[in-house]
């Protein structure tokens, strides 16, 4: 912790560019005290770090994807976990009330709250976990073949495994992911393995192409202004008379949203995966879609359940998310960190030093 017992050191987020490391006191309550061991950078903080965000109010601790350990015995809502249990943790914080959440559908609560965002999250020591969590499951223990920063980057991977399960995809389809970030490469993994897809990559950053390349992606595809008639056509290539049969939106810049109706054939699905910035239009020919049959479908965050089921795939290597990392950085080195994230830098850059 801090300098007494009571305080720990946090990276306090006060507004558009302005996140400092500061002692505040350690405030539980009667929530489950997490120590944090490693907590991911992911785009959405780098966005929040650069620009705010409407679901932001500061001052607040961001970070979401975290692993720790659990400081006392948690028994509770039928969950039994020992202290000093290493865990991952859903960031969501529902009501548990409205009609979503009694459906199991927490990711969609009507007044959703989150680690992170609303709730102060992982760029911390320690991260109290509220009783909401708790109670729909999760918080879950980590395998013992697992780091604790792939630990940390179950809760992505659980997202990925809510976009899979959304497009229902079928083995026959060609796949085709925009965008060549951490989640572009995890979807790639998951096609590749759960699903024995051929899948293109389509990309803008040399190294994270490489990287989609080496991790078995069947084609991959720079993307620039100026050659988007050669990649639309080397995409048919590849996908064959019928187009793509799945494409998932997996970068925030709007350009995707145009690009990925040009590559899709009848009877496809397009997961707009990513977040885009506020207010963002997507305009599509009614008659495009009704007479090509084509599916248009977004997926955001994931469940207790997801998160589970992550962990297990990761634990057998299904998907191996000690290739995502790819930056280190201390919690005082919390601005490197935005910086490297938000230039597109490796892939994800995770906090693993707090002292």
């Amino acid at each position: 912790m801090g300098n007494n017992n009571n305080n720990m050191l946090a990276a306090i987020f006060r507004g558009p560019s302005n996140i400092s490391v500061e002692e505040v006191p350690v405030i539980a309550s009667n929530n489950t005290l997490l120590k944090v061991n490693v907590c991911a950078v992911c785009a959405y903080d780098a966005r929040v770090f650069r620009n705010g965000h409407r679901k932001v109010s500061p001052p607040i601790i961001l970070g979401h994807e975290l692993s720790g350990q659990v400081q006392s015995d948690v028994m509770k809502y039928g969950m039994t976990i020992k202290a000093g249990t290493r865990v991952a943790l859903c960031p969501l914080v529902p009501c548990l009330v409205c009609p979503y959440c009694q459906n199991g559908q927490h990711n969609l609560c009507m007044s959703l709250k989150e680690i992170g965002s609303s709730v102060d999250g992982g760029f911390a020591q320690f991260v109290a976990i509220p009783d909401q969590i708790i109670k729909i499951g999760g918080i879950v223990p980590v395998p013992d073949g697992l780091s604790d920063e792939e630990a940390a980057l179950l809760e992505p991977l659980a997202c990925c495994l809510n976009s899979l399960s959304i497009l229902a995809p079928k083995r026959s389809k060609p796949v085709v992911i925009i965008g060549d970030g951490p989640m572009g490469l995890i979807h790639l993994q998951l096609f590749k393995k759960l699903e024995g897809a051929r899948v293109a990559i389509v990309g803008r950053v040399p190294s994270r192409i490489d990287k989609a390349r080496a991790m078995g992606a069947d084609v991959v595809f720079c993307y620039e202004e100026s050659n988007i008639e050669t990649i639309v056509q080397k995409i048919s290539d590849f996908a064959g008379p019928t187009g793509a049969g799945i494409a998932i939106i997996a970068t925030s810049n709007p350009a995707a949203l145009e690009f990925v109706t040009r590559i899709v054939g009848k009877d496809s699905k397009i997961n707009v995966f990513a977040g885009m910035p506020s207010g963002q239009m997507f305009q599509l020919d009614a008659n495009w879609l009704h007479y090509n049959q084509i599916s248009v479908t977004g997926s955001f965050s994931s469940t207790p359940k997801m998160l589970q089921e992550a962990a297990r795939i990761a634990t057998e290597k299904i998907v191996d998310l000690s290739q995502i990392v790819s930056h280190r950085y201390s919690l005082e080195e919390i601005q490197k960190a935005m910086i490297t994230t938000e230039g597109y830098h490796g892939l994800r850059a995770v906090i693993n030093k707090f002292i």
